[in-house]
C-alpha cells in the first residue's frame, strides 16, 4: 500500500505511477519523472533507483571534484551496460580505485598518478583484474576529458601483460569418475549438471532455463535467459544483492542447442509443461546452490575440490573437439561471438585434432588415381 509522501498512486489503467524529482528549469521550478509498472513494490523499487540516480547526476560536477565523486556519476549515466557489469564498476571503484586515488581532485590526477596506481595493483593482483580495472577507469576518464576537465593522462600507461593460461578440464577419465558419481542420484540439480557437461550451457543460462524452451520432440533447448547476481536497490533490505532474470550478454548467447538423445530421454523423465528446469519453491534456482552440489559431487569422484564450475563447460568444448566438431559449430553452440574466441580458449585442444586431419591426406597419397 503505498504511504503518504511516497508519491506513488495507481492509474486507472490498473498500473502504478512513481514521480520523482528530476532537477530543476531555469527558473527554478522542479522537473518530474515518472516510473510505471504492474505492482506497487516494483514502482517503489524503480523510483528509490531513480531518486539515487538524479541525486548523482544533480550533484555539481567539475574538474574540482574528486576522482571517486566522478566516477560514480559516470557509472549511474551508463544506461546501455548489463546491471551485472554496473555492479563490478562499483566493485572496482570501491576496493580498486578509491583506496588509492578516489580523494584526488580531477583537475589534480596526472599521469604519473595513474601508473603510480597500475604499478600498485599489479603488485597485488592478475594481470587479468587489473586490466579490468584499468579498462573501467579509463572509459570514465575519456568521458571526462570530453567534458573538458581533464587532458588525455591515460594513453601512454604501461600495463602488465597478460599470459594465456591453459584451460583446466576434465579428462576422460576424470569424466567418466563425474558422471559416475551422478548415477543412480536421485538429487533434482544432477539433471541440470548433466546438461551443461552436455552442451556447454553457463551456470546463469541453466538458472533461468525453463521448461518452454525445451523442445523435447525435436530435441532441442532454447537459451532466451540468464540469471545474473546484481546489486540490491532495496535500500530497506539486508541483502546487498539479488537474482535478476536477463536476456544474455550478446546476441550470439541467445540460441538454440541440439539436446544428445540420452539427455532428451532423462528430461522427459522430469518434465512438466512450465516453470524452471531447476527450482526452489516454484522459483529459479540460486546458481550457489548448484555450485555446492558441483562440489559434493567432486567430493564423491575424489576429485579436486579446486574445480571451478565452468570446467563443465571447458570439457564440453574440449570433448567436442576431440570427437571432430567443427569449430564453426562449436563456436555457435557455446554462444561465442565469433570463432576467434573459441579458437583463443580452447587452443589447447587442437594439435590432437589438427593431427586427425592432416592423417586424412595419407589416403591421398596411398591411393593416387
Amino acid at each position: 500500500m503505498a504511504r503518504k509522501g511516497e508519491n506513488i498512486y495507481k492509474r486507472k489503467d490498473g498500473r502504478y505511477e512513481g514521480r520523482y524529482k528530476k532537477g530543476y528549469d531555469t527558473e527554478g521550478k522542479p522537473m518530474w519523472g515518472s516510473v510505471y509498472g504492474k505492482t506497487y513494490t516494483e514502482v517503489k523499487e524503480k523510483l528509490t533507483l531513480k531518486k539515487v540516480e538524479s541525486k548523482v547526476q544533480n550533484n555539481i560536477i567539475s574538474s574540482s571534484a574528486l576522482l571517486q565523486n566522478w566516477i560514480e556519476k559516470w557509472i549511474v549515466t551508463q544506461k546501455h551496460i548489463k546491471p551485472t557489469t554496473k555492479m563490478m564498476y562499483y566493485s572496482h571503484l570501491k576496493n580498486h580505485i578509491k583506496p588509492f586515488m578516489g580523494n584526488i581532485m580531477l583537475k589534480r590526477l596526472t599521469a604519473d598518478v595513474i601508473q603510480k596506481f597500475v604499478d600498485s595493483e599489479t603488485e597485488k593482483y592478475e594481470p587479468k583484474t587489473v586490466h579490468a580495472v584499468f579498462s573501467m577507469l579509463k572509459l570514465s576518464l575519456k568521458a571526462a576529458k570530453s567534458k573538458g576537465y581533464i587532458a588525455n593522462i591515460y594513453s601512454d600507461i604501461r600495463l602488465p601483460k597478460v599470459r594465456r593460461k591453459v584451460l583446466r578440464v576434465f579428462t576422460p577419465q576424470e569424466q567418466k569418475r563425474f558422471e559416475k558419481a551422478i548415477q543412480g542420484s536421485n538429487n533434482r540439480y544432477d539433471i541440470g549438471i548433466l546438461l551443461c557437461l552436455y552442451t556447454g550451457m553457463r551456470i546463469g543460462e541453466l538458472c533461468a532455463l525453463r521448461w518452454e524452451n525445451i523442445d523435447l520432440e525435436n530435441g532441442t533447448l532454447y537459451v532466451l535467459h540468464t540469471a545474473e547476481r546484481v546489486l540490491n536497490d532495496d535500500k530497506k533490505s539486508k541483502k546487498k544483492t539479488k537474482i535478476s532474470i536477463e536476456e544474455p550478454k550478446s546476441d550470439t548467447s541467445t540460441r538454440p542447442i541440439p539436446i544428445p538423445a540420452f539427455l532428451v530421454k532423462m528430461l522427459a523423465d522430469y518434465e512438466r509443461t512450465e516453470g524452471y528446469i531447476l527450482r526452489d519453491n516454484g522459483s529459479y534456482t540460486d546458481s550457489r546452490n548448484i555450485s555446492r552440489r558441483f562440489k559434493k559431487l567432486l567430493e564423491i569422484a575424489g576429485l579436486p575440490d579446486s574445480f571451478k564450475f565452468h570446467i563443465l563447460r571447458h570439457s564440453f568444448a574440449t570433448r567436442a573437439l576431440e570427437l571432430g566438431m567443427d569449430i564453426k559449430t562449436l563456436s555457435e553452440i557455446l554462444g561465442h561471438a565469433s570463432i576467434t574466441i573459441t579458437l583463443n580458449l580452447y587452443a589447447h585442444s587442437l594439435p590432437e585434432y589438427k593431427k586427425k586431419q592432416m592423417d586424412k591426406f595419407n589416403d591421398l597419397y596411398n591411393s593416387p588415381s
